[in-house]
């Protein structure tokens, strides 16, 4: 088949109106077939329900993992699929990488230029000769990808995270991709009209109202997907979400303008959004906070209550992570016509929760400052607090959200479990720990903690269950860094009062005392702890292989929350015994990208 030759054609009223119904129908087309890979994941689900129902009437049961039942399934025809399909479902999660940059998963990009490839061909069909329809078609069906877009977006009421059994962070993904897959065609868009304008000598209608909406809107889309961009996000993450919150708005009322036909779709898309927007107002609470910063790190520790409606939410799923915002109430030190105060209003920072006292509703949060405009309004927030003040802090909390609330039951549907955390990463691993310790007390699971100094871990060693946490053989702890010990081996003292006050740390004589670091680590050849014990970086590649070890039918889960090149070598490390056949459900805890 030859490739169609476009020209300029000058077709008559009634070709016109049938051009536009062409249009709107591919346009319609282009969204529906949204709904496939839906239908897809509702039949796998069906199968699979139907399995189970299947299984329980015959009587089924869990083999254990040393069973010649497991055995014989594994080298079964369904067994040898099962492998396979676990080993394709990781190679496509595996990270694309050039030039050293991370640029998305194989899974983003197989299906981002397979649904590319699909509008493109929509665009194409029953456009025959005619330049100006291929032009507007490549509009029209970009544009009935916002809905969906903007779905893929949506934090609270995201229909698409609950039919995949995932987090908002996790379809988010989605959502970034779509974008690149719109953004193209509209580049497509743009392109083949000012070819159009330069062909027939018609750039001053660039000034034509209808034709500078989209200009503009176009012009916005530029700015939109520039400051999206990784080097941007790192340098200014407020700068991002502004300009995206703000263009997200804005240009769909440019495009609307621009070419009426589109309107339906884009008051889909504006609906959904302001809808996701009402819900999390609603879901949002005031919550009475101590801020206080954690001495010797740069860590700061939030406590703040909720409301008792809310505590069953955050209690039956551990890891989860909340929206914090500071309200007008807490920025009464800002002018209100200050461009700081202004920015709050546009600051929602995730904090994952660390830990959740049942009595007294009182959530913890523990934050490191990066210098970002949220952790220095609360670092200094932590400085003017006093301890003979009975003064709280109001601050915005928006949540739970997060995966965990669709995790499978870990401490059930797993034979082994692996944990593993770098530095503030515990919050989101240490109360999943607890959670399945408290479940399953025999569980298998392991947590591995690596932190610079002995000071990043002093949140989670004082406290009531303090004394548990550090005689627990399973959590193993690695001091990366230097031990902040002026004391000795073994003791890491808080700063005096006069010590905090001469540094501006502004902690409260409540934080006077010592807090014994010695019991972190186990020394097992001469049976009691010591702190020098695990002071190096963990070897993942050995924790990995002691924890694969004990037999290839056992189901394996392996969580981690840290750094990115840690998950990275982690997963690497996994990856392996995947290839080797092993069940292995992975998940990895995070909110950049």
């Amino acid at each position: 088949m030859a490739w169609p030759s476009y020209r300029f054609l000058g077709l008559s009223p009634a070709e016109k109106q049938v051009r536009r119904q062409t249009l709107d129908k591919y346009a319609l087309y282009a969204q529906l077939s949204a709904l496939v890979p839906v239908a897809f994941v509702l039949l796998y689900r069906l199968v699979q329900w139907a399995t189970k129902a299947r299984g329980s009437r015959r009587g089924d049961y869990d083999a254990v993992p040393s069973s010649p039942v497991l055995k014989e399934r594994r080298n079964s025809g369904l067994g040898i699929w099962n492998s396979r399909t676990r080993r394709a479902r990781w190679w496509l999660g595996e990270d694309v990488v050039v030039a050293g940059m991370v640029l998305g998963q194989r899974d983003q990009w197989l299906i981002g230029i397979s649904w590319t490839a699909w509008l493109l061909v929509l665009c194409a069909l029953e456009t025959g000769e005619d330049y100006l329809h291929l032009t507007k078609r490549l509009g029209i069906v970009a544009i009935s990808q916002y809905p969906l877009q903007y779905l893929l977006a949506l934090k609270s009421l995201n229909p698409v995270a609950y039919l995949f059994r995932s987090s908002h962070e996790q379809i988010n993904r989605w959502h970034r991709v779509l974008a690149r897959v719109t953004t193209t065609m509209l580049c497509l868009h743009v392109a083949l009209y000012l070819n159009f304008f330069v062909q027939t000598d018609r750039l001053h209608r660039l000034g034509d109202p209808v034709v500078l909406a989209g200009a503009m809107a176009f012009f916005g889309l530029n700015i939109l997907v520039s400051t999206s961009l990784r080097p941007i996000r790192r340098y200014s993450y407020p700068l991002f979400f502004i300009i995206h919150l703000g263009v997200g708005i804005i240009m769909p009322l440019m495009v609307m303008t621009h070419a009426a036909p589109t309107k339906s779709f884009l008051l889909e898309a504006l609906a959904v959004f302001f809808l996701d927007l009402g819900a999390r107002k609603f879901d949002t609470v005031i919550g009475q906070a101590t801020v206080e910063s954690i001495p010797g790190t740069n860590l700061i520790k939030i406590s703040a209550s909720i409301p008792r409606s809310k505590v069953n939410r955050f209690r039956a799923h551990p890891g989860s992570h909340i929206y914090l915002s500071i309200p007008p109430a807490a920025r009464r030190s800002m002018s209100a016509a200050s461009i700081s105060h202004l920015l709050f209003e546009f600051l929602f920072n995730p904090f994952t929760v660390a830990a959740m006292d049942e009595e007294t509703g009182d959530l913890t949060l523990v934050a490191r400052h990066c210098g970002g405009p949220m952790t220095k309004a609360l670092r200094q927030l932590a400085a003017a607090a006093t301890n003979d003040s009975d003064d709280k802090i109001p601050l915005s909390i928006e949540g739970p959200y997060g995966a965990a609330s669709r995790f499978p039951q870990l401490s059930t549907d797993f034979d082994r479990m692996l944990l593993v955390a770098g530095g503030v990463g515990a919050t989101f691993t240490l109360p999943l720990y607890r959670s399945i310790i408290s479940e399953n007390p025999g569980a298998k699971v392991e947590m591995v903690w690596a932190i610079r100094s002995a000071g990043d871990a002093t949140w989670a060693v004082t406290g009531k269950e303090a004394q548990a946490l550090l005689k627990d053989d399973n959590i193993h702890i690695f001091i990366t860094g230097d031990m902040v010990d002026p004391e000795g081996p073994g003791l890491l003292r808080r700063k005096s009062a006069d010590d905090r006050r001469a540094d501006g740390s502004g902690v409260g004589d409540d934080g006077e005392g010592e807090v014994e670091m010695s019991a972190m680590y186990r020394d097992r050849r001469r049976g009691r702890y010591t702190a020098q014990q695990n002071r190096k970086r963990p070897d993942l590649k050995q924790i990995v292989d002691d924890l694969f070890r004990h037999g290839h039918e056992e189901r394996v889960a392996v969580l981690v929350c840290g750094p990115n090149e840690m998950a990275r070598e982690l997963r690497e490390h996994v990856g392996a015994w995947v290839k080797k056949g092993r069940s292995v459900w992975w998940h990895k805890e995070g909110f950049g990208f």
